[in-house]
């Protein structure tokens, strides 16, 4: 049975997280829901307020999700 470590899979959680992230607040504001002017002057990268808010969150998320989807790909290896 192979194993991937919580810390892979939060990491690739992560990145897909913030993707998603990203895309929806860009849909969100092309379609004349939300004005992100405001957030996008603290949300500039690395270092900024609202992004590094916004990826402790995501990491959290990442970090919690990753057993799960571990014991899930452990459980399908088991039925295999």
């Amino acid at each position: 049975m192979s194993h991937v470590s919580d810390e892979k899979i939060a990491g690739l959680l992560a990145g897909i997280i913030s993707d998603g992230l990203n895309r929806s607040l860009g849909a969100l504001e092309k379609a004349g829901a939300i004005d992100t002017k405001k957030f996008r002057t603290k949300y500039t990268g690395s270092g900024s307020e609202y992004y590094d808010l916004v990826t402790e969150q995501i990491e959290i998320t990442a970090k919690y999700s990753a057993s799960a989807i571990n014991r899930l790909i452990e459980e399908n290896e088991n039925r295999a």
